[in-house]
């Protein structure tokens, strides 16, 4: 029987035993601690995440503040990956895409402040005139003189959100014609500011003597006390302060008028009243709805003295808080009526 020959043994070893270096070239995982010099070791996902981590240690060691690889955490926060790094984020400027942010958020203003309108105003009106109707004296004049107060603050935040709703439209309308606005919070703010510093430095009769919500608060308190007699002018309430005009000047003059809380078609106290939005006359509910149910659909005449003005339907509106004033007017005039009644028995007895 013939002997293999050594060479031939050899060979046959070699395929039967495979050496350490063919291992480690077939199973490279089961060797290398750390993959990172392996070409092809990572997914696509990680190579972003692992080059970002390089450029953060280049960084580190730049300032000198790096550990050496022996010293390194074994634990690392991949979440610092997808962190904005702010150290090195500059501010942006804005440019027109986020021109609808901002008109957004100034309409979020515009809600907000006409929410109080409707509430805060509202219910500071009908708390004077219900004081005005139960107090007297200097009871009646703290009361008063405290909501008052609240009333001014009231527009003071007023005023203050106004001027953050117009500071955003005006940098909103400056992106929509293609201007970019540069430091644009630094710019926010500043402008916001301006704004208030100019309200707060004006006069008590620059302020509030030409806001609507505020004069129809002293004519409210003024119809209740005093029925029947004309509104002075608001810069009546209102004492004069350097920087004023001169009380011969009318520019703020607002007033002057009587409230009259009889309709004039049934010349009786007004009920459900609707004031008309042309000619600013009111009347009793039904008693207009009759009026105007006779007439064309074309509308009539207001049925007001001396008044030409067209009325129909559609140009009168319900006006509760009139309503609510008509009948404190008359409740005071009948307590009135009353104590001096109660005046002449005394005098005849």
């Amino acid at each position: 029987m013939p002997v293999a020959s050594s060479s031939r043994r050899k060979s046959a070893r070699s395929r039967r035993e495979p050496s350490s270096d063919r291992i480690e070239e077939d199973y490279p995982s089961q060797h290398a601690g750390n993959n990172d010099d392996v070409e092809g070791g990572d997914d696509e996902e990680e190579q972003p995440r692992r080059k970002v981590k390089q450029e953060k240690k280049a960084r580190r060691r730049a300032r000198g503040d790096s550990e050496s690889d022996n010293n390194a955490p074994a634990i690392v926060d991949d979440d610092d990956d997808d962190r904005i790094d702010i150290e090195n984020f500059h501010n942006q400027p804005l440019d027109k895409k986020e021109g609808g942010k901002l008109s957004g958020i100034a309409q979020d203003w515009e809600m907000i402040r006409k929410q109080i309108h409707q509430g805060s105003f509202s219910l500071a009106k009908e708390v004077a005139t219900s004081l005005a109707d139960v107090l007297e004296g200097d009871n009646a004049n703290q009361a008063l003189s405290e909501v008052d107060d609240i009333m001014k603050t009231l527009i003071d935040i007023d005023h203050e959100m106004q001027s953050h709703e117009k500071v955003l439209s005006g940098m909103h309308q400056q992106l929509m014609r293609g201007e970019p606005v540069e430091d644009a919070v630094d710019l926010y703010e500043k402008e916001v500011k301006k704004r208030i510093n100019e309200f707060n430095n004006k006069t008590t009769r620059k302020k509030y003597g030409s806001n609507d919500q505020y004069v129809q608060f002293k004519q409210g308190i003024f119809e209740v006390q005093k029925p029947g007699e004309n509104i002075p002018p608001i810069n009546d309430f209102i004492p004069r302060e350097e920087g004023d005009e001169s009380d011969d000047d009318d520019d703020l003059e607002i007033g002057g008028v009587t409230q009259n809380f009889k309709c004039p078609i049934t010349l009786t106290m007004l009920v459900n009243p609707m004031k008309s939005s042309t000619c600013g006359h009111a009347f009793s509910g039904d008693a207009i709805r009759e009026y105007l149910n006779k007439g064309p659909p074309s509308g009539k005449s207001c049925p007001a003295a001396g008044c030409s003005q067209k009325l129909t339907m559609a140009m009168l509106v319900a006006d509760s808080s009139l309503e609510k004033r008509a009948k404190l007017a008359a409740r005071r005039a009948q307590r009135d009526e009353d104590d001096s009644d109660d005046d002449d028995n005394e005098v005849i007895e």
